[in-house]
């Protein structure tokens, strides 16, 4: 018994300097696989089709985007797909920024696209430097994201799951994405560029670009708490210096932790103030004597054509004597209180101005979708 206890410890005191001294990661790199097919380009894209159908129930030009003549991206996987006829014979390369822990997996996607497209094995593989990255946190939807690149006919938007906004180029290679923080309803930009200059410029463009008046984004203060209860239980289960861990030798299992959280009485409080409460973040082009929010329910909504059944009144609320915060794209923040409960759906928001003369002047209106954590755009 003593062994064992010996051992559990030395387990323990082993993470722990890993956990504290464990070199840094290797940077990414463009992992680079090349092979060769007898089959046309036209029969290629066939196969494919048929292959994103039964893999992710997806036809082939959502999971497969066309983005240049015979160049596509592969939103599944994320990565580009060119294709050139040489000697009778299409060349098919294909490209996936990926980390160095991460490139057997990425070999192995590229490997099942040479095998439904007749590819000739083995492939060829390469790594090159990896794109460069620029970060930044914006108030904006998919909508402002390609607004704001719009004299760039390279950067495609594209739909996808994952991301609330993805745009990409195949010349100059590049890829913008936009993910939820969930911090206020903030998004967390991401440039993949050729070089580090050009992916921090587009940040800065894009960043400053996000400066007209609108409803820029939508959020559940309750989802949030949720979602930082989750994210923290998670953390502290991982956390090998905790006390659970140091007493138990293993993993507690995250749900415990969030439970026993969710039942501190300041955990308890801050529950009951979000119950209800909806927030907007907006930016308005000039003072106002009041600032109008009302928030409705689109019952029965359909995301294939964005039809519904009816309009639901939710709730609203009033902001007085509202002025332009002092930097400029700097975003105002609204509380409204639902009347009705908060379920994942659609939701339309409108933002009105009133001036002092009493005259209501519509500043924008937005339609967003909650999946129950968050809000999207639609």
């Amino acid at each position: 018994m003593r062994f064992v206890r010996v051992l559990a410890w030395a387990a323990v005191f082993a993470a722990t300097l890993h956990s504290q001294f464990a070199a840094a990661s290797a940077p990414d790199v463009l992992l680079v696989g090349r092979f060769r097919t007898p089959l046309t380009y036209e029969a290629v894209l066939q196969r494919l089709d048929d292959y994103y159908q039964e893999q992710v129930a997806r036809k082939l030009a959502a999971a497969f985007p066309r983005i240049a003549p015979q160049t596509h991206y592969e939103t599944w996987h994320e990565m580009w797909v060119s294709f050139g006829a040489e000697a009778g014979a299409l060349n098919v390369t294909l490209k996936r920024q990926t980390s160095p822990s991460m490139t057997v997996i990425a070999k192995g996607w590229m490997l099942q696209i040479a095998g439904r497209t007749g590819g000739e094995m083995p492939l060829k593989f390469e790594e090159l430097p990896g794109l460069h990255s620029a970060q930044g946190q914006v108030f904006g939807s998919r909508r402002e994201l390609a607004a704001a690149v719009s004299d760039q006919p390279s950067l495609q938007s594209l739909g996808t799951g994952q991301y609330a906004g993805l745009l990409v180029s195949a010349a100059p290679m590049m890829r913008v994405t936009l993910e939820s923080a969930g911090q206020r309803g903030a998004h967390h930009l991401t440039v993949a560029a050729e070089t580090a200059p050009a992916a921090r410029q587009l940040v800065a463009r894009i960043s400053s670009a996000m400066t007209h008046p609108c409803v820029c984004a939508a959020y559940s203060e309750t989802a949030e708490l949720d979602e930082e209860l989750r994210k923290g239980a998670i953390e502290k289960s991982e956390d090998v210096n905790s006390a659970s861990q140091r007493i138990y030798f293993s993993r507690t299992d995250p749900k415990i932790l969030e439970q026993q959280q969710r039942a501190e009485p300041e955990t308890q409080k801050r529950l009951a103030a979000a119950a209800g409460w909806v927030g907007i973040k907006y930016r308005v082009e000039k003072p106002y004597a009041k600032v109008h929010i009302q928030w409705t329910e689109l019952a029965g909504y359909v995301r294939d054509g964005g039809k519904f059944d009816v309009e639901r009144p939710l709730g609203a609320s009033t902001a007085v004597n509202v002025r332009m915060p002092g930097t400029a794209g700097a975003q105002l923040t609204g509380r409204t209180r639902l009347n009705g409960a908060l379920k994942p759906g659609a939701y339309r928001i409108l933002l009105e101005g009133e001036t002092a003369a009493g005259e209501r002047v519509r500043i924008d209106c937005r339609d967003y979708w909650f999946d129950g954590k968050a809000f999207e755009e639609i």
